[in-house]
């Protein structure tokens, strides 16, 4: 059941970054960026980019207000002092003389201020639990609704003392907590002092309750606005408010709405009168979520990964800055605006929904308010009716294939080849609206029809079956679509700075990760040595980089399969993880090879089936349990072979890596980060994107991080052969580089790798490939950390012409396309550099958390970093002259490029300096933080 709207006169959600401090009319006001969200499932991820977040809090989880926290937002509850509304009262007992008149407008009862009944129950009904909640700031609301029984007089008076007197019992009974007021103009003059601000709405944009109609606010209702709103701000040094109100669908009034507000000197909020979309302030969030829907009930064991939208749109989505959020279409789909909440809505169903009804429905009324629809394959419900009409198109269905002929296509088409399908009847369409454009054209040559099986709108586009790819074999496709331009032009998406998760200080991450298997085989080897120890002589000792190593406790501890090798395995991984470019992690205590097997089932200790299939090792007496594989392995790591000071940092799904949203619950509870699954192993003789996996898979509330690159089973045929096809994984590294740089460089491999010479040799061609790129090596809980704050990190476009960066302390790297210039260093804050590569234009952050980023035409003539293959500890620009910066690379030599360096001294103290035209080039021989200051005359 959805969770009901407080009462909808004013919102503004406002968001500290530091602590308030009252301003007095002789300071600058304070101009916080203010939202205001009284919908259902909070965006936490756009609202926390807001110093100031009045929300709805019946409709707010305690996770979710501490997401609203995250950036230093100060979230503010919304409270109805006026008023009760008809959703709050079934429960709520008040003496008669409290609630004495009717808001027909709103369905609520107006309450009587003066009433001591009436403020016992906002005191301890209404605000305590907000406090004990852990709210610190309130929006009061309904404060003048008085004037419906007592509009002036002495009776107005009455009313507006008490209202005095209950801001000045909240205090009492609250120190500290910070209240945003809803007009109150007639007391001001009295509280200014113990309140943060003053909103009001419909300054210049409004909306009629009683019509349902939006328009321009007459001059005169304006005029008198402004004149309250100057005082708030003139007289009394108070931020000041301006809700407005646009269609949910007019994003660019909006905006020019907001610009409007911000001129006049106020702080603007644009939204629908409702309050349940994203809108307009001093930032506008960028929406890098796209709601993904996929058919649970029509997907191979539900799993989403195993869905077309999951395996080939999301790379392609990620790759433009936007993670998928998914949504089973057979479930509750959310009722708020989503235009502003996410960039659009994408689908690939393979067959007719069986809620086709309900869906359609849900479809027309959000693309009706301006939410854009990338639908691919089959749409799953006719596009026929009010939606079709909508959309443009009328819909011709039972097509032959083999009459219909291929007359024109665009560059949308034939991205890697293009083929006309086998013949399956299909459904196609006639373009019968406005505005859209055919990127294929075929003729149906019995009816001598035009018609479209690929086009894009104002509503979007769709990409109809089975002309978006060329299929080969089950496991073989290609595409005849662009994905990344017709999700570009489906959705419209905006030219923004991209979070990028590959990139770092110029440089491309670099990650090794070996997974536990098989560290109690034996070589086919002389001496027949185990495989930990020939990884650990000619591996691990010999390629001193970050590496994440893990181990299966079913095969090294006394519980497991071969407790016989105990005296010599555990020993053994002691001395792997002693090594300090080594981390340490957990590859699980029986490996499961199909998790949801075993969790659906709780199988028991073989992990046999009805059928005998084993779902996992058959360690004798073993029960599955979740706790058991993550908790337990942990534990036994940490207790028996990390060093004392290095405990367990990652766990490395093993199987079908199909984690539960249960396992990765309580992976997050320990503390540990994750990785493994996905199937990058995309070759020069099948180079397709299509083998490109996405970098996330959302369960619940958290995520699973893919490896980068699949590992060397996939390249060897499960290693029956060739045993050294693994080598071809650098031709994975260069395919996922260019023409886009798509995924960071993972050497990814099992401990079996070392059991024969042809695989071993292999490794170390991938090593020697490797250390010839210009990357950034780092462990793989770091590269984590990167990939899921990516996730959630915040990019908003200011009114300023800026763009504000949230959340961007482990992900450090924005990509901007060529034409929006260069980073501005003279105006922007929290950057550190910028480097031209041939994937891109990547901007390196300081690591400080919040940037902001501004542009120019030109190249930055200020020192600046431009490469490193290190991470930025620390970052000071103490002047336009000056600037003082400390880097680290982890386990190897510190190498560093400086850019705009001519005329400026460059204090590195251990370090061989080389001047190449601007730039002055750093070499460091020992892997240490080190510190670098750079001294310029004024320029």
């Amino acid at each position: 059941m959805e969770k009901p709207f407080c009462r909808l006169i004013l919102g503004a959600v406002i968001t500290l970054c530091q602590p308030f401090i009252q301003a007095q009319a002789t300071e600058p006001v304070l101009t916080p960026s203010v939202s205001f969200y009284y919908g259902n499932d909070l965006p936490t991820e756009l609202l926390s980019q807001f110093d100031w977040i009045v929300v709805e809090a019946a409709n707010v989880d305690a996770t979710e207000l501490r997401l609203l926290k995250q950036h230093g937002g100060q979230p503010l509850a919304y409270v109805s002092i006026g008023e009760l509304d008809a959703w709050r009262g079934a429960d709520v007992t008040l003496p008669p003389t409290a609630l004495v008149a009717k808001n027909e407008a709103w369905n609520s009862r107006v309450a009587d201020l003066t009433d001591p009944g009436w403020q016992d129950f906002l005191i301890e009904a209404l605000i305590r639990p907000l406090w004990e909640t852990g709210y610190r700031g309130l929006f009061l609301d309904t404060l003048d609704s008085y004037r419906l029984f007592a509009p002036e007089g002495a009776a107005a008076e009455r009313q507006q003392a008490a209202l005095i007197e209950i801001i000045n019992r909240i205090h009492q009974e609250f120190p500290g907590i910070q209240l945003l007021l809803n007009r109150g103009f007639e007391i001001l003059e009295t509280v200014h002092d113990d309140i943060i601000g003053v909103a009001a709405e419909s300054l210049y944009r409004g909306w009629n309750p009683a019509t349902d109609t939006f328009g321009a606010v007459p001059e005169a209702d304006q005029a008198w606005l402004y004149q309250q709103l100057s005082r708030v701000r003139d007289q009394y040094g108070l931020p000041a408010i301006a809700i407005d109100y646009v269609p949910a669908a007019n994003r660019e009034l909006a905006r020019e709405t907001a610009q409007r507000i911000h001129a006049e000197g106020f702080i603007p909020w644009v939204s629908v009168p409702e309050l349940n979309q994203v809108g307009v302030g001093l930032i506008e969030p960028i929406p890098r979520r796209v709601l993904v829907l996929f058919d649970k009930e029509k997907t191979e064991a539900g799993e989403l990964a195993n869905t077309n939208a999951h395996r080939y749109l999301a790379m392609p989505l990620e790759y433009h800055g936007y993670g998928a959020e998914y949504r089973d279409v057979n479930g509750e789909l959310p009722s708020d605006v989503l235009h502003g909440r996410y960039a659009g809505v994408v689908t690939w169903f393979n067959d007719s929904l069986s809620n086709g009804a309900t869906y359609h429905a849900w479809l027309r009324q959000q693309m009706e308010n301006g939410l854009r629809a990338a639908i691919v394959g089959n749409p799953g419900i006719p596009l026929s009716g009010a939606l079709g009409s909508l959309m443009g198109l009328q819909e011709l269905n039972g097509l032959a294939a083999q009459t219909l002929t291929v007359i024109d296509h665009d560059a949308l088409l034939n991205f890697e080849g293009f083929s006309q399908p086998s013949p399956l009847p299909q459904t196609s369409y006639r373009l019968v609206g406005d505005g859209l454009t055919a990127h294929l054209t075929l003729r149906d040559d019995n009816s001598g029809d035009t018609v479209v099986p690929i086009m894009t709108g104002a509503w979007g586009g769709l990409a109809s079956y089975p002309w978006v790819f060329q299929e080969a074999t089950e496991y073989q496709h290609r595409w005849n679509l662009d994905p990344f331009a017709f999700l570009t032009r489906a959705l419209a998406l905006p030219e923004m700075p991209v979070a990028d998760a590959t990139t770092e200080n110029g440089a491309r991450y670099w990650m090794t990760q070996i997974d536990g298997d098989a560290f109690v085989s034996r070589a086919d080897l002389p001496g027949t040595p185990f495989t930990g120890e020939k990884m650990l002589s000619d591996i691990l000792m010999r390629y001193q980089v970050p590496t994440t190593v893990s181990i299966i406790e079913g095969e090294v501890g006394a519980e497991g399969l071969y407790p016989q090798y105990r005296e010599v395995l555990e020993p053994l991984a002691r001395r792997i993880f002693a090594l300090p470019w080594v981390e340490v992690a957990t590859h699980t205590f029986s490996h499961p090879f199909e998790w949801e097997s075993l969790v659906e089932g709780e199988m028991a200790g073989q992990g046999e089936t009805s059928a005998g299939f084993n779902y996992n090792m058959p360690i004798p007496n073993y029960r599955f349990s979740l706790e058991r594989e993550i908790a337990g392995s942990t534990d036994y790591i940490n207790r028996h072979l990390a060093p004392a000071n290095k405990p367990v940092k990652m766990v490395l799904w093993t199987g079908n890596t199909l984690p539960p949203e249960k396992a990765l619950a309580i992976a997050d509870e320990l503390g540990l980060r994750n990785i493994n699954g996905g199937n990058t192993s995309v070759t020069h003789s099948n180079p397709t994107m299509t083998r490109v996996s996405p970098m996330l898979r959302p369960q619940g509330r958290y995520l699973q991080v893919y490896a980068p690159q699949i590992n060397e089973n996939v390249y060897t045929n499960n290693m029956l052969g060739p045993l050294w096809g693994y080598r071809r994984a650098i031709e994975t590294y260069q395919i996922t580089d260019h023409p886009r740089r798509l995924k960071p460089i993972d050497v990814y491999y099992h401990f079996y790798s070392a059991a024969s010479p042809g695989a071993l040799r292999a490794l170390h061609q991938v090593y020697e490939y490797v250390e010839t790129q210009e990357t950034l090596p780092l462990f793989a809980s770091d590269w984590s950390d990167v990939a899921t704050q990516w996730y959630s990190t915040g990019i908003a476009r200011r009114l300023d012409g800026g763009w504000q960066i949230r959340g961007a302390d482990h992900m450090r790297t924005l990509r901007i396309p060529s034409a929006m210039g260069w980073p501005d260093l003279n105006r922007s804050s929290g950057v550190a550099g910028v480097r031209d590569l041939p994937s891109g234009r990547y901007v390196a952050l300081t690591g400080q958390g919040d940037a902001e980023v501004y542009f120019t035409s030109t190249a930055p003539s200020l020192p600046h970093l431009r490469h490193a293959n290190g991470r930025i500890q620390a970052w000071q620009a103490t002047s336009p002259a000056r600037l003082s910066i400390s880097l680290a690379a982890q386990q190897v030599p510190l190498t560093v490029e400086l850019g705009a360096t001519q005329g400026c001294q460059v204090s590195a103290p251990g370090a061989r300096q080389e001047q190449r035209g601007d730039s002055t080039f750093l070499h460091y021989r020992q892997p240490r933080p080190e510190r670098i200051e750079v001294t310029c005359a004024v320029r």
